[in-house]
């Protein structure tokens, strides 16, 4: 799909003056689509001018916003890497201004293009109008995205990645349940056996060891025990309790695994973390190491009454 619409929208920019940018800063949300676009769009650009960076201040944002209208597509901006390396210095502590034109596109392009991609990936968008983001993006620079407050922003993109977790967490729960041997059981949780454990299994309010990758409904790697461990140097295993220290569908599953297994579970959102993480439904590689009677592993804080690891 081609978007030469929104290249004309990067030249408008660069060319207004005078009356025609006083005309472009009156911006109307005549409907949810245009909201929505143009506040994502805004909160793109906080990304940048949010930061504590000082450089960031250097920068002409008419460019930026140019760059990132220009690249609302699949194409990863070539050499753009590179580019900033050379404007912000090998540590992104320096500014050498011969690069500054240069690397304010190029900061815009690779945040236009990562924008492009997040929404393409959750399938959101035939909710967002392009155009309208640029807009959005270009106030959200300017520091001009006044026409909503701080609070109407954030419920709006709260109810557009809740619809989107809805709407995805269902295709995966689908695709999950027509997995060839797959345990589905009547709370909507599924489960496959990776590698069958050959120890018994913990009851729901015993302590775990274990090792696992969460990753979301769209495929993403959110958080991963093997991961952390070689970020840390730790050699143990995860240590948890069962008994009010993870989510319900961790609490209902588990004690149907047997130590030394592998197993891919699919927990629907109400009993992953509900309407707190906007209602995701998950998917956990799990590898249960080890269990024991609550307390072995966890052990309570006396104090707070908090099990901690």
């Amino acid at each position: 799909m081609k978007f030469v619409s929104y290249i004309t929208v990067a030249l408008l920019f660069a060319a207004c003056a005078g009356n025609e940018k006083a005309a472009e800063e009156k911006v109307e949300l005549k409907t949810a689509k245009d909201t929505l676009s143009y506040v994502l769009g805004a909160m793109n650009a906080k990304t940048i001018v949010g930061t504590p960076d000082p450089n960031i201040d250097r920068l002409d944002l008419e460019e930026v916003a140019a760059g990132f209208a220009l690249n609302l597509n699949n194409n990863k901006p070539s050499d753009c890497e590179n580019t900033l390396k050379k404007l912000f210095g090998p540590n992104f502590q320096d500014f050498d201004s011969t690069y500054a034109k240069e690397g304010a596109q190029c900061l815009g392009k690779l945040t236009g293009y990562a924008f492009y991609q997040d929404i393409i990936k959750m399938d959101g968008i035939e909710s967002i109008d392009l155009k309208m983001a640029t807009v959005g993006f270009r106030h959200g620079l300017l520091k001009k995205d006044t026409i909503l407050s701080d609070a109407q922003k954030q419920t709006t993109v709260q109810n557009f990645l809740k619809s989107l977790n809805e709407k995805n967490g269902k295709a995966m729960m689908v695709k999950a349940r027509k997995i060839k041997g797959a345990q589905i059981f009547e709370n909507g949780i599924v489960m496959q056996v990776v590698q069958e454990g050959t120890g018994g299994s913990p009851s729901a309010t015993d302590d775990v060891k274990v090792e696992y990758i969460l990753t979301s409904a769209v495929g993403d790697t959110v958080q991963s025990s093997y991961a952390m461990k070689l970020q840390t140097g730790s050699k143990e295993p995860v240590a948890l309790k069962l008994n009010g220290g993870v989510i319900p569908g961790w609490t209902y599953i588990v004690p149907k695994m047997k130590k030394g297994g592998k197993y891919r579970v699919y927990i629907p959102w109400e009993l992953a973390y509900g309407e707190q993480m906007g209602r995701e439904s998950l998917c956990f590689l799990i590898e249960l190491v080890d269990y024991a009677k609550e307390g072995s592993f966890v052990k309570p804080n006396p104090q707070m009454g908090i099990p901690q690891q």
